[in-house]
Parts: C-alpha cells; structure tokens; sequence
C-alpha cells in the first residue's frame, strides 16, 4: 500500500482537480530521521528556528506487550529494539507488533530549558496513547484499555504541554492502535511522531493558523453555497433548465469537500481521517461526474442517454471506491483522469462549434490549470508562494467563469425573449390597427356575421385581391425572355410586380415594394397597380415616378410608402428608373460579369419632390437585367448572415447561357440553401428580362 506522503498527495490532487483550495504539503515518513542514539539533547539552541520546533528523533526504545512498570525512568531498557515511532510498513517487518507496545526516549534537558513549557506536538497519532514523563503518567492521547474493544483513538483535540526537569528525563509511551491493517493501507503507517516546540509559540501558530484556515474556508463556503443557492433556485423556478441542476450539484458537493478537508485539517492525521478520506474519494468522483455532465448541458448535441450514462457511472464507481477504498484506489485515479480527459474534449468541442460565451468557461479552466501547475512547482519546492492561495484563485475563478456563463446565457434568453415581446407587440399593434379597418370593412359591406369568420374572410379576400393583381402570365415577345419569383412573407405582402405592352411593341415593367405586410400593404400595392396602368403611356419613367408618388400621398395612408423599379424596353434599349429600391444587375454576356445600376431615389408617397434619376442601357445578345425586392439581398441564413448582394453577383457568373426561367430557378434554389428552408422574414421577388437579338 502507499505511504502517507503518496497518499496525501493523491488527495491534494482531489483538492485541486474538483478546485477546492489545497493546504500546503503534509510532512513526509523520512523527514528529519535520525541515527540511534542514548540521549538527545534539548538547549535553549534546539529553538533557536523561526518556527521555534524541535525536531526530536522518531527513534525511540521499543517493547512490545503491556507493563506499567516500563514506564519508571530507572527500568534497564538496554534490551529493547530501536523502531521508528511511525510504525510504517517496513518498521513493521522487523518488530512483532501486535497492537499494543510500549516506547521510551530519554532527553538531556539543558539548565536554561528546564522548567520550560514545552509543546508536545502530536504530528500525528493513530490510535490511544498513555503519555509517561519520569515515571509519571501526564496525558492520555484518546482513550487507551487492556482491551482492544474499550480503545478510543486519540482526536485530534488535546493539546499537551511538558516541564522537563534539569539533566535526564524520561519519555514513555504506552501505545495501541486496533486499526493497524486498516490504517497501514490508508495511511502506509499506523503508530505517531511526537515534536517539542516552545508552547507560548505554539500556541500562538496554531490559533492564527485554525484562524486564518478557518476563515478562508467560511468565506469559501460561504461563495459556493452562494453559488450552490442561485443556481438551485434557478432551477427549482425552471426545471427545463438542467444547466442550473448540475451546477448546482457540483457547487454542492465542493461545499461538502471543503468541510471534509476542515475536518481532516482538524483531526491532524487522526484515525477520524479514515472516514474522511473515504467519504471524500466518494465526492470527488461524483463531483467530477457533475462537472462532466454540466458540460454535456452546454455542448447539447452529446446523446442523453451517454451523458446519463456517464452521471450513473460515476456513481457506481464512487460508490465501489467508498466500499474498497484501499483495494481500488487505482480505480478511483483512472476515473479522475478518464472525467478529466472528458472534460478537456468538450471544451475544444464547444470551442470548435463556436459557441458563443463558451470563452469565458475556457479562462477560467486556463487559470485553474494555471495555478494547478504552480501548486505542484511550489509543493515541489521550485517556485515559491501561497499554494492555498494560489488554489482558491484558480478554483474560484473556474467556479465563477461556469456561473457567469450560465448568468450570461440567461441574459442572452432574457434579451430574446425581450425582443420576441416588442415584435409581439408591434405585430399586436398591427393586428388592432388591421382590426379596425377589417371592422370597417365589415360594416360596409355587411358580409361575415361574427367577428372571427369577418376577419378570415376578409384576410383570404385581400390575399386574393392580392394575388388577382397580379399578372397571371408573363407577355411573350420576340427579343425577351422574362421570369419571375416571389415568395411572400405573410398572407398578404407588400411586394408587386406587373407589366404593360405598349404600342411599338414597347414593354413597360414594375417591381415594387410596399412597406409592412397585411390588408394596408395590399391597399398600397392595389393604389399602385391601379397608377401604373394608367400612367403606362406616359413620356418617360421618370415622369410617371413622379406622378404616382403625388397620387399615393394624396390617398393619406400614413407612414405607408411604396418602392418602385420601372423599366420601359424598346429593343435592345432599356430605360430605368427607381424610387427607394435595390440596384438593378445587369448581366453582360461577353464579360461574363454583372454591373450594378444604382439610381437613388425616395419611395412614392412620400409628398415630396424629389429629383429622380433615370439610366438608359443598351443590351447585347444574351445580355439580362436582374431586378429585385429588398427581400432577396436581406434574406438571413441562420447565424443570421445576410444574403448581399455579393453573392446574388456571384451566382450570376456563368448564367449568359441559361434561359430567364432557369436564372430563376438557380435564385430560388439559393434562397432555399441559405435559408435553410425558413419561411422569410420578408416577401422576396425578383424577375429576369433577357436579350435576344
């Protein structure tokens, strides 16, 4: 089994790995051993180091069996065996040990240093003990019997104090520990180690020492049991949640480790440390556990039934570990770093699908190993510094780094749904205002006779109204070649498109778009429809732009405007004008290119009179000009990347030899990909006019 300082080690790096602050390095088997000796020698020298300790020999005279008569100072003892107080495992194998022995240890005390107080310092203790000072019993460690039944082991709680008299004194001890096989496989040891240190200093250290460690460990409950109680309450307020539940859970069990290491520190090497360190080798597996399946809840494409599985697993083994400490320690190690090596793979996993805020948990586990790498430096003795310290920052700052990304995530749903409010209540807005209009409707036309069937009515009549100004086929001409797209984002949109042939065989197109959606963007685009046939005859585009914008504000629609794109066509000559539209691409056969044509220009109804400008190109054989709503270069994929019209040019290269009605179909193929299928979140329409001498 391993040694103390082996074990101790491995429960460090419990401490650590499931981020509760670490004490510094327990004392090692082998430290300040010494050869075998009479007598030591104990002057005002012997404290002279800061820390004010004697560090007295653990080799001690040793008898095993039972005789109070062994603990006179003027019993010959020259028979008995030198052993190391510690009883460890290879002590063991030279003695007969059968639980109960007597120790003894003669000191030369110096004039100056009689009648000192001295602290006997127990630096550790695993079973009952008499303590014997010439001859005279002084103490009792725990509870020591005849009988291995009545033994209590000694706590942790005593402090004992000796005044050595001048010249030799005598040091007995009468020792039993019934727990020998159990704390030889904990602990590698199952006897003390007994220190002299100046009691006055003594003392003083261990108050600040319980004070400053008890401390820290409050205020370090106290901030995870902060943590434990919000996210606990998150969850218990909305179960859906299991992010909370998890964290929570781990939040939880780290409170209950870093009362499990108080103790320990308490029981200073104690048999009570037996339960502890069991206990604790249970949590740290299941806190692992917890931190494991935290991550799952982050990274949601992990399978539920595998991180389930996980959760399960983790319990099994703690629970095996809990039963079999000693047997299957290697196992309780290989699930740490199995948990561990798992939690590093989500992490680069999240990283990799760019989750956003995911950054903040990886700061926080780069300062964890940060200081988890200058805790082993400084317990190594290569650097120097505050271990405690240096882990309760690291640790705290991965605990902190998991709440602030959940605190964050819950803003960020908080934000949405904000946002999903001030839509629902702008479309709220819309529905009363269309609500009106529908009531007015109603009662001129006394159509529906409940208010419900009136509005259905009315909304699949405005979609046909809708759809009934729009040409029910394209016109057949020689030298064009014309299709058109439209998807519509609600019942009934705002975009339009129309055409008009005049004399000459001149072709007169419209692609519009009115602002908003519902019954008054079909009265918008019904009003335009109704302008643009009657003012198809008119000199020029621009002159018709300019009269259609006065008749529309003239109807008093409110806020209500009207895009607008007209091409009029004679042959290979094209005349265009805009009014508050996206440019209009003209694809260039020979160049297998496409040029932008942007006319600036106010949406009509707006009231006032503004300058639009017009373009006339010329167009070659296979030549087309794509127009478009602003549907279609502002449609969002879901990252919520706009289309642009970048893209739509990009598309195009290549295109010279498809008809129009394939163009089409390779734009509307492009809308499906980049929308993943969604509906839009607004009517998309666009029509292509091809050349062909």
């Amino acid at each position: 089994m391993p040694e103390l300082k082996r074990t101790y080690r491995l429960f460090s790096a419990l401490f650590i790995l499931i981020t509760i602050p670490a004490l510094t390095a327990f004392g090692q088997d082998d430290f300040f051993q010494f050869e075998n000796g009479e007598i030591e020698e104990i002057t005002e020298e012997s404290l002279s180091s800061d820390d004010r300790i004697i560090y007295i020999s653990d080799r001690w005279k040793f008898n095993t069996g039972d005789n109070p008569q062994w603990a006179q100072p003027e019993f010959d003892d020259s028979e008995w065996t030198y052993a190391s107080t510690n009883l460890s495992s290879a002590d063991l194998s030279f003695i007969e040990w059968e639980g109960t022995g007597w120790f003894r240890k003669k000191v030369n005390v110096a004039e100056e240093a009689a009648g000192r107080a001295f602290a006997l310092i127990v630096d550790r203790h695993l079973g009952a003990s008499e303590i014997y000072l010439n001859g005279k019993k002084i103490f009792e460690l725990g509870t020591y019997s005849p009988n291995p039944e009545n033994i209590e082991p000694y706590s942790g709680n005593e402090r004992p104090v000796l005044f050595f008299n001048e010249g030799v004194n005598t040091i007995a001890v009468r020792y039993a520990n019934p727990l020998t096989v159990e704390a030889e496989q904990f602990f590698g040891y199952t006897g003390f180690r007994f220190l002299l240190g100046d009691w006055q200093t003594r003392d003083s250290q261990w108050f600040a020492y319980i004070t400053n460690w008890t401390g820290i460990s409050m205020f370090y409950t106290g901030i995870l049991l902060t943590f434990w109680l919000i996210h606990l309450l998150l969850f218990v307020f909305y179960p859906k949640e299991k992010r909370n539940l998890y964290f929570s859970l781990f939040t939880g069990g780290l409170v209950v480790i870093t009362y499990i290491l108080y103790r320990m520190e308490m029981a200073r090497f104690t048999v009570d440390s037996l339960f502890f360190i069991r206990f604790a080798f249970f949590l740290e597996i299941m806190v692992l556990a917890f931190a494991v399946r935290f991550m799952h809840t982050i990274d949601r494409s992990q399978n539920v039934w595998f991180s389930n599985a996980v959760l399960l697993f983790g319990f099994a083994t703690g629970v095996a570990v809990w039963v079999f400490p000693s047997e299957l320690i290697w196992l309780r190690e290989v699930i740490i770093i199995v948990f561990i090596v798992e939690l590093i793979r989500l992490l680069i996993r999240i990283f990799r699908q760019r989750k956003k805020g995911v950054w903040i948990i990886g700061v926080g586990m780069i300062v964890f190993v940060f200081g988890l790498m200058m805790s082993v430096l400084i317990n190594f003795e290569i650097l120097s510094g505050n271990v405690m310290l240096i882990n309760v920052i690291g640790s705290g700052l991965l605990i902190l780094s998991m709440s602030v990304f959940l605190s964050k995530e819950f803003a960020s749903t908080q934000y949405n749904l904000e946002e999903k409010l001030k839509e629902v209540r702008t479309l709220s807005d819309k529905t009363i205002e269309q609500e009106r209009i529908n009531k007015e409707i109603e009662i001129e036309a006394r159509l529906l006779e409940a208010e419900n069937d009136r509005k259905t009515k009315e909304l699949e009549e405005a979609r046909t109204l809708q759809l009934s100004m729009l040409p029910k086929k394209l016109p057949t001409l020689d030298h064009y070649d014309i299709a058109v797209f439209m998807d519509t984002a609600t019942e009934v949109g705002g975009d339009y498109y129309d055409y008009s042939v005049l004399d000459n065989d001149a072709l007169l197109l419209a692609l519009g778009d009115a602002t908003g959606h519902g019954m008054k963007a079909g009265i918008m685009v019904a009003a335009a429809k109704s302008y643009f046939h009657s003012l198809a005859k008119e000199e020029n585009c621009i002159a018709m732009l300019k009269r259609m914008s006065q008749g529309l504000f003239s109807m008093n629609m409110k806020m209500m405007y009207m895009g607008i794109t007209l091409a009029k066509c004679r042959g290979s000559r094209v005349e265009i004008a805009t009014a508050g539209m996206p440019p209009v691409l003209h694809y260039r056969y020979k160049e297998d290119d496409t040029e932008r044509i942007t006319l600036k220009g106010l949406p009509l109804g707006s009231g006032v009179n503004y300058p639009y400008a017009g373009r006339e190109v010329e167009l070659e054989n296979n030549d087309f000009l794509l127009f478009m709503s602003d549907g279609l270069t502002e449609l969002f994929n879901s990252k919520r990347d706009m289309l642009g019209i970048e893209k739509i040019e990009q598309v195009l290269k290549g295109a010279g030899d498809m008809k129009a009605a394939d163009i089409i179909n390779l734009l509307s193929r492009i809308v499906e990909n980049w929308s993943g299928g969604k509906e839009p979140e607004d009517d998309i329409t666009f029509l292509v006019l091809k050349y062909q001498s």
